[in-house]
């Protein structure tokens, strides 16, 4: 297979089965990483076409993304969450890029699995205009729920961050950049759960986006972990 898909899922046995479903018809390489106590460790178990089950209980989806990549074998890393359902092409769309020597790695947009005029026009703006806009600029951001990674570029970079538990995403894309070229692909849009814009407030999470942003990489401050 030319591609892994690796799956974080902590305490998300409501949600896993609907993230894992439209991959029973894509040839990859599964790998969820488990974590919790809530029966999320065996929906995966019980799902026939995950290929490996990893258990990690240290915390942080770096972490957790990080394992399930050590496991892995395929030659590209796909990476979305557990609470994100994927297009029946995502893998797809994402291989088609590196057929391009120089590219190390894709992201995509993303639009709310809640039904809400709200969460729509806002995952409109923030997770697809906003990164057209920022990535031809140099800022690149992929995230977490819709990226993919070449693998040697990515064990070369070392990785996620395994110390910060808030950005880790757009940290690692940053740093991918002195490997090759990141691409984005609109066409590649997953559906994912707006429950943490919803808890946390769009204004909050903003805030707390915009002084991580400008800590680390206009003052040149280290990650505060206890701030994240």
């Amino acid at each position: 297979m030319d591609a892994a898909v690796i799956v974080p899922a902590y305490n998300e046995a409501e949600s896993l089965a609907r993230c894992l479903a439209p991959f029973e018809s894509q040839p990859v390489e599964l790998i969820v990483v488990v974590g919790g106590d809530d029966g999320t460790e065996q929906v995966a178990r019980d799902t026939h076409f995950v290929d490996t089950v990893v258990r990690c209980d240290e915390g942080g989806a770096g972490i957790a993304r990080n394992r399930g990549a050590e496991a892995a074998t395929a030659p590209v890393l796909l990476f979305t969450d557990a609470d994100t359902v994927v297009p029946e092409d995502w893998v797809r769309l994402h291989l088609r890029h590196y057929t391009d020597d120089d590219v190390v790695g894709v992201g995509g947009p993303a639009r709310p699995l809640e039904d809400s005029l709200k969460h729509r026009v806002l995952f409109k703006l923030l997770s697809d205009y906003w990164y057209r806009v920022s990535w031809p600029l140099g800022f690149v951001q992929q995230p977490g729920f819709n990226c993919s990674f070449r693998a040697d570029a990515f064990e070369a970079a070392g990785g996620f961050d395994e110390d910060i538990p808030f950005m880790e995403d757009t940290e690692l894309s940053l740093r991918m950049k002195d490997y090759g070229r990141i691409v984005y692909d609109a066409d590649s849009c997953v559906a994912t759960s707006a429950r943490r814009e919803a808890d946390e407030g769009y204004l909050s999470l903003f805030a707390k986006y915009v002084r991580g942003y400008a800590n680390h990489y206009i003052f040149r401050r280290e990650f505060d972990a206890d701030y994240f």
